[in-house]
């Protein structure tokens, strides 16, 4: 079972905003690389979030 997710946002059109997809990872250095590659300063919140999975839930990793 993956442990880790990244949400991914639409960035332009008439969708902006909307998630677009979400990518799983075994491992957070995994994680931690494609959301490096995905990263875009000037797009502030329409960056990809982190999260992690506790249990059942899925928990947002603070600083991505």
């Amino acid at each position: 079972m993956k442990r880790y997710k990244l949400r991914v946002y639409v960035t332009s059109g008439p969708d902006k905003g909307n998630l677009d997809h979400e990518e799983l990872f075994d491992s957070i250095e995994e994680l931690d690389k494609r959301y490096n590659e995905l990263f875009i300063y000037k797009l502030y919140n329409l960056n990809p979030t982190a999260w992690g999975l506790n249990g059942n839930d899925w928990i947002r990793i603070m600083g991505y």
